[in-house]
């Protein structure tokens, strides 16, 4: 009976064994698991214009390390890379997208997915009213102010949200709560390249409209000072003007990273505050451009001529602008060396320099291709055709002429005095180091002065 009963387990221990091996052949290589590829969670269906998405993925199988690549809708193809989520901020309508992810593995086998969702179509349009324009520069430590209105396609105009986020921002960059605030200002802003203000607006139905400006925040170069006060008829100061004015030259100094300094509301900028700029434009507008205090005051003699000539013998750029600028310096007429017109605006030491009434344009001299033909006074701003200009008659050698003195009220052709009204130095023939306009800047056309700038701050290395 026990010789039976072994037996018997004998034949079930053959049998099992035969059944394990089946018709494998364990000698043989085994092919390579194939990828498997799935998409973890991501948008379906339709979707909020404006809204963030976020997909995930998994995989499994392979030999070795799985990595990935993915795109949305019409968009580039990322890098390979071993991340398994990426995140959109913002996605636009109306359209239908596609998200395409594919796998790989070191052994050359791949797997490829995709997801498809649509985006609700734009409810609303955001127009920027004040911002900086896209690509321009803004000053470390500067203000910038932000306003917008927005129209909807539902008639909410007055019943939308927006939310932003800025990049720029003391502190770090954040995103605000939804408000139906249309303006914001921030200061103290920190560098930022590319700096950008994002915003969103929000009907009550949940659609979100999206829009952006784009430029760069770094450390100022230029020091734009302010040296007129304007005044309205009961002796107060004109805000509405001065604004104006400031604005205008920001505008002509679009592209530029400056910073503010306004002699009625600070004083004199000090030596050591100065030299924080490669650069200074010092505007002193109006044939009352003699404004006291003024810079000009301090360098009426050589013992005065603190910080501006010290500003200037440490390698610093001076552009001036104004209607009597020469008027306000008056050391000697003709200059001699020592005064500062002499040694730093290039004034020679026979010839000096007079001031009429008798202006209406500015006429290129033709010493820079770009430099405007002529430019006429705007008689909106200067409250008549003529104003006043200073004449140059004599300088030092390298002076390059920008414009001279013209004059014509009947609407031909301006006479040209053929008299110096505009300059660049370049001391000993070197390097330019200052420049001066000398009438109503503030009254001449805008693009007309922003070429003017852009030809003198390029000679200034800026």
């Amino acid at each position: 009976m026990k010789k039976t009963l072994f037996l018997l387990a004998a034949g079930l221990m053959v049998s099992i064994i035969i059944a394990g091996c089946g018709t494998e052949k364990p000698w043989e290589v085994l092919p390579p698991a194939g990828i498997s590829l799935s998409i973890v969670s991501g948008p379906s269906g339709t979707i909020v214009n404006g809204s963030g998405v976020t997909f995930s993925w998994t995989s499994t199988g392979g030999e070795g390390e799985v990595t990935y690549r993915y795109k949305l809708g019409s968009g580039a193809w990322s890098e390979w890379t071993n991340v398994t989520t990426v995140t959109y901020p913002s996605v636009s309508g109306p359209t239908t997208y596609i998200f395409d992810i594919e796998a790989q593995d070191p052994a050359g086998q791949t797997a490829a997915t995709s997801r498809e969702f649509t985006v609700s179509g734009t409810s609303s349009t955001i127009t920027f009213t004040m911002a900086p324009a896209a690509n321009s520069f803004a000053a470390v430590g500067g203000k910038l102010a932000f306003s917008w209105d927005a129209a909807d396609q539902g008639n909410y105009g007055e019943d939308l949200e927006f939310r932003y986020f800025a990049n720029f921002m003391a502190g770090g960059p954040d995103t605000s709560a939804w408000d139906p605030t249309r303006t914001v200002t921030f200061v103290s802003i920190e560098a930022a390249d590319p700096a950008k203000f994002v915003l969103w607006a929000r009907t009550p139905g949940g659609n979100v409209t999206v829009d952006s400006v784009v430029f760069v925040v770094k450390n100022a170069s230029i020091l734009y000072v302010d040296d007129y006060e304007w005044l309205d008829l009961n002796g107060n100061r004109d805000m509405p003007k001065e604004r104006d004015q400031k604005q205008f030259y920001h505008n002509a100094l679009e592209g530029y990273a400056i910073a503010d300094w306004d002699i009625s509301l600070q004083g004199m900028p000090d030596s050591a505050y100065v030299l924080n700029f490669s650069t200074i434009v010092w505007a002193s507008d109006s044939y009352l451009g003699d404004y006291s205090p003024t810079w000009w005051d301090s360098v009426g003699s050589v013992a005065g001529n603190g910080v501006p000539r010290y500003y200037m013998e440490n390698e610093g750029h001076l552009l001036v602008t104004g209607a009597r600028v020469l008027y306000a310096i008056y050391n000697n007429n003709p200059p001699l060396p020592g005064d500062f017109e002499y040694d730093w605006f290039g004034l020679n030491d026979t010839d000096g320099w007079d001031y009429w009434d008798d202006f209406t344009w500015a006429v290129g001299a033709g010493n820079y291709p770009t430099l405007p033909d002529s430019m006429k006074i705007d008689v909106g701003k200067n409250g008549d055709q003529v104003d006043y200009a200073e004449d140059i008659f004599g300088f030092r050698d390298s002076t390059v002429s920008l414009y001279v003195k013209g004059l014509d009220i009947s609407g031909a052709e301006p006479n040209d005095y053929g008299v110096s009204i505009g300059h660049i130095y370049f001391p000993g023939g070197g390097a330019a180091r200052s420049s001066m306009v000398n009438f109503d800047t503030y009254s001449m056309p805008l693009e007309g002065i922003r070429e003017t700038f852009r030809i003198v701050l390029t000679q200034f290395g800026e």
